[in-house]
This record gives structure tokens, sequence and C-alpha cells, in this order.
């Protein structure tokens, strides 16, 4: 039988490259998106669908669709940098909803329907401990690996691993139209992050859990 395994934030560039690190390992893919044309325009293995991850009920709903689930990659997120004395409620409410609620969301949704013995990994990022003028961002990303450690103490009795991944800057179109003096060179591609996802959703990995791990270059 087919192994399935989960990608939340399936349009982005980190999200599309998991997708096929994981087709390329076995699984069965079942992404999630957020809009109709992201799901029109899919070319990924697998089949997205069209979740708001901010609304619990649609994701429960999501995946009791989906069934059993042996892997899990919560890639949805996003980034946004505002200083703390010009801090609106749009930004706070934004960068909580896309990086911790869609994170919780999902976790909660996907304990039902996890096989003994799944991998979840979750994203954090290496600014969790502070940084200057990304405190929202930072703060939402540190509760991300607080839900982590959480989430592996849990569902250790059923045998469920739950990591997360710690990446630095990503090297994505996104961040290069940000940050277009920066050296791209030592940034971390797509690819090599899902490989560390996919490494942490394999039998290889059946010791690793509760475990924040800084990946980059």
């Amino acid at each position: 039988m087919a192994k399935i395994a989960i990608v939340t934030g399936g349009s982005g560039a980190l999200g599309r490259a998991v997708v096929q690190e994981l087709a390329d390992a076995g699984y069965v893919l079942h992404a999630a998106v957020l809009t109709d044309a992201e799901q029109s325009a899919w070319r990924g293995a697998g089949s997205a669908h069209v979740v708001d991850l901010r609304d619990l009920e649609a994701t429960r709903r999501w995946l009791q669709a989906v069934g059993r689930v042996d892997a899990a990659a919560l890639c949805a997120g996003g980034f946004a940098m505002e200083s703390l004395e010009a801090l609106s409620a749009e930004h706070l409410d934004g960068q909580l909803d896309v990086n911790l609620r869609t994170a919780v969301n999902t976790l909660s949704a996907l304990v039902p329907v996890l096989r003994p013995e799944a991998s979840v990994v979750l994203v954090g990022t290496q600014a969790y401990r502070g940084a200057a003028g990304k405190a929202i961002y930072a703060a939402s990303k540190a509760a991300v690996v607080s839900l982590t450690r959480s989430a592996a103490a849990e569902l250790r009795e059923r045998g469920v691993r739950v990591n997360a991944i710690l990446p630095d800057t990503i090297d994505t179109p996104a961040n290069r139209a940000a940050m277009p003096d920066a050296n791209f060179d030592a940034w971390a591609k797509p690819a090599e992050l899902a490989r560390v996802i996919a490494f942490l959703c394999s039998d290889a990995a059946r010791v690793v859990s509760g475990n924040a791990i800084a990946v980059g270059r």
C-alpha cells in the first residue's frame, strides 16, 4: 500500500520542492493551496486542494477526506518585516495567522488521521530567537518551535515523530526581489531543504523527534 503525504503551502517555492521530493520517494501527495487559481495551475505530483488553513473546521474536513496520513510537511507560512513602532493590527494578525494558526490547525486536524510511526515536519526559522525589524515574524515562528516540541511530547506514545527545520534565508523569487543586493549563493535552495524534510519523514529518522534543526549554508 502506498504511503500518503500531505504538504501545506503547496504552491510556494519550498512546498513545490517538498512535493516533488516526497513524490520521488514514493508517496502519494495531497497538497493544500490557497486559491482556485493555484489549484488550476497545479502541475506538481499528486493533487492540489483549496483549503483555508486558518479555518480549523475546513482543515479538518480536508484531512478527513484525505484519510490516513504517513507524512506531513507543514510549509505554509509567510514573512513580512515591520518595526515594533510601526506595528499595525493587520501585520500582527497576518503573521500570526499565516505562520502559527495554519500550523496549529493542521496539527490538530492531523492527529486523528496520522498512522502509527508517522512523521510531521514543521518549518520555523533561525530568526526565532529574535531579529530586529522582524519581531512579530520571529515571535510567530518561535511559537512554531514550541508547538513542535509540545506536539512531539503529546504524540510520542503513538509513535508519531514531530520535528521542525529552521532555515535561514531561503532562495526564492520573492526573497531575491526583496533583497536584490544579497549574496544568493549563501542561501539554502528549496530542493536542499526538501531533502532534509524527506529524510525526517523517512524510516532512517525513526529515532528523531522533538527537535528544531537549523539548516542552511
